[in-house]
């Protein structure tokens, strides 16, 4: 379902028409061509109409359609919100009770409780980087797996890894999959950027999120590009307001 569809969806929902939609952040006539698929509205704006109507960002982009993942991606996703929580205990349990088809998940899982645990180095992280480049390919497993390492490149080398991911996102083999995790490392990337001051390729990233497809699914991506636009750019109160919006998909 595209991002105007639905909105039409939740309009008549609330019982509003186009004009109280769109009252304050775009005309009615632009909102009306959102509706019906012949314009695109910003990630700035749908921010801007959700919030100004209460409505919730998690109900909008993630209650409805087909969203049940697979096993495999399920378990991936799993690691990713243990890492990024800090939760060692729940990466220990999956540590101990997954079921590895690649070899490669469970020598990540032991790196990542090291690294919560402060003792992680840097021959560990240069023997998982080997491990996972082995092969020579970019698919979903790779990606996934190199998310949660790439704090640990030297930035020389970490352009280099994003200049390879971003040629991927042009590739007519990439999955669905593969496409959502070459835009979190995209987004990564800005973050580690921003920790580090460092601007190369940040406005190419940008504008690859950006120019993403209007769908559902694609929309948290699009709203911490404009995000990071904001606080690469110095307006910090702007971007405080999106993070505001963003919490509401906790």
């Amino acid at each position: 379902m595209m991002i105007g569809e639905h909105l039409k969806k939740v309009r008549n929902s609330k019982n509003l028409t186009q004009k109280e939609m769109a009252a304050g952040i775009v005309n009615r006539s632009f909102y009306s061509r959102v509706e019906n698929g012949s314009s695109s509205i910003t990630a700035d704006n749908l921010m801007k109409i959700l919030y100004r109507h209460e409505l919730s960002m998690t109900d909008f982009l993630y209650n409805f359609g087909n969203t049940k993942p697979k096993l495999g991606v399920y378990q991936q996703d799993r690691i990713t919100a243990a890492y990024i929580n800090k939760d060692i205990v729940t990466l220990k349990e999956i540590y101990i009770n997954f079921k590895y088809e690649d070899i490669r998940i469970k020598r990540l899982l032991k790196f990542l409780i090291d690294e919560l645990n402060g003792v992680a180095n840097q021959r560990q992280f240069k023997q998982l980087n080997y491990i996972f480049f082995k092969q020579n390919k970019w698919d979903e497993e790779t990606l996934w797996l190199v998310f949660h390492i790439m704090e640990w490149y030297e930035m020389s080398d970490l352009q280099d890894l994003i200049d390879a991911v971003i040629k991927k996102c042009n590739c007519e083999n990439a999955t669905d999959r593969m496409r959502h995790l070459i835009v979190r490392v995209a987004i990564k990337y800005l973050d580690i950027c921003f920790k580090q001051d460092n601007k190369n390729k940040v406005e190419e990233i940008i504008d690859l999120l950006k120019f993403l497809p209007n769908t559902t699914d694609m929309w948290i991506y699009k709203m911490m590009a404009v995000y990071y636009d904001k606080i690469f750019h110095h307006k910090y109160d702007e971007a405080k307001s999106i993070v505001n919006i963003l919490k509401m998909c906790n």
